[in-house]
């Protein structure tokens, strides 16, 4: 089961880096706390598409070790 209880953080930044992400965040009309959490989120999911890309090359690479470069070839090699 996850876990859906939010938990308070705090965090320090630098100046500069501050500023910016509190201009963002008012530039997207969101509050620093939506910002925050929607660009963690964001971050979360370009991590999750890489490693599904590294997933997807290694099977490939295996599957045309095997011979298998089409879906006609998949189905040949999953029949015999």
């Amino acid at each position: 089961m996850i876990n859906t209880e939010n938990v308070q953080l705090t965090i320090s930044l630098r100046h500069d880096l501050a500023h910016t992400i509190k201009a963002y965040a008012a530039e997207e009309g969101k509050t620093l706390e939506e910002f925050v959490v929607n660009a963690l989120w964001e971050l979360r999911k370009e991590r999750g598409m890489k490693q599904l890309k590294e997933i997807q090359a290694i099977g490939q690479r295996r599957a045309e070790a095997l011979g298998i470069f089409t879906e006609e070839d998949l189905f040949q090699f999953l029949e015999s």
